[in-house]
């Protein structure tokens, strides 16, 4: 029967038959065709995606260099410029420098109110240089600390001479050998300044100089020159005792530097040299000095 039945139908079952393998030949070939377009285009794509993997990791360590990258730190270069008082040319020059300077001025001299609201309208650093007397030399300006005198007088002209200047925070010594060699005073005078909440910066004028030991010793805050720029007033030895300094800051990160106001030749010099010195180094007002140690 199922023979009979073969037979008879034999041409519908011929044509099933071939319908069949062209569908599963077709399907076949459609598989075939994807699988290799789609490998066709990951192979295609790769190096595209490789490229944009590489700028994501090069844009990565940029981000993460300037991230790291930090500021860059300048040694400070602290310049103090001593006997403001006498000379308003000179200090109108020095004013006109752009470098921060701080200027120490002599107080109750005829022109040191002048030149002290002069120096207060263009907003400069004014510290207190005051007269101590010095073991080598006589003369000096008439308001003084002298060896002679005691405590209450020290104090009595201390308190009047940050009257008279309010916006002077420190003082430093002008010439006074004998009374920065004396431990005694020095102890008077550093802690009548810690009292009225002011400070003292040594210009060492002497090799035996006390006030930082001394400023130790009773926990008062002393800072100390480094350099002199002009002890002798030539223009070769200003350069050279520049030259000392910044090396000086180089090395340790910062230098305290004294010039004077009646010398030409450190006018000069640092006219010539403003623009170099400001590009290496970050001069500074020097009470940051004391306020940032004790903060």
């Amino acid at each position: 029967m199922f023979l009979f039945y073969i037979k008879k139908n034999k041409f519908i079952i011929v044509i099933f038959i071939i319908i069949s393998i062209v569908i599963g030949a077709t399907q076949a070939f459609t598989s075939f065709f994807y699988f290799n377009n789609n490998n066709n285009l990951k192979v295609a794509n790769a190096p595209l995606k490789d490229g944009f993997q590489e700028i994501q990791k090069d844009n990565l360590i940029i981000k993460n260099n300037k991230e790291n990258k930090k500021p860059e730190i300048k040694p400070k270069f602290y310049l103090i410029i001593d006997d403001v008082g006498y000379d308003e040319f000179m200090l109108e020059q020095f004013i006109k420098l752009n470098l921060e300077i701080n200027y120490a001025i002599i107080p109750f001299l005829p022109k040191s109110t002048i030149l002290y609201k002069k120096l207060k309208n263009n907003n400069k650093t004014i510290i207190i240089h005051f007269p101590m007397q010095s073991k080598h030399r006589n003369s000096i300006e008439k308001f003084h600390i002298n060896i002679e005198d005691k405590k209450e007088e020290i104090h009595k002209k201390i308190e009047k001479t940050f009257k008279m200047y309010p916006d002077a925070k420190i003082m430093n010594n002008h010439m006074g050998s004998l009374i920065t060699s004396n431990k005694d005073l020095m102890k008077i005078i550093l802690i009548k300044l810690k009292e009225i909440e002011r400070y003292f910066f040594d210009s060492v004028t002497i090799a035996g100089s006390v006030p930082e030991t001394v400023g130790k010793e009773i926990g008062v805050k002393v800072e100390k020159r480094d350099v002199f720029l002009d002890s002798k007033d030539t223009e070769k030895s200003v350069l050279k005792e520049l030259e000392k300094a910044k090396n000086i800051a180089r090395k340790h990160g910062i230098v305290k530097v004294i010039g004077h106001i009646w010398s030409k030749n450190t006018l000069k010099v640092l006219e010539k040299e403003e623009s170099n010195l400001n590009q290496e180094f970050e001069f500074d007002n020097l009470l940051n000095l004391y306020e940032e140690t004790i903060r």
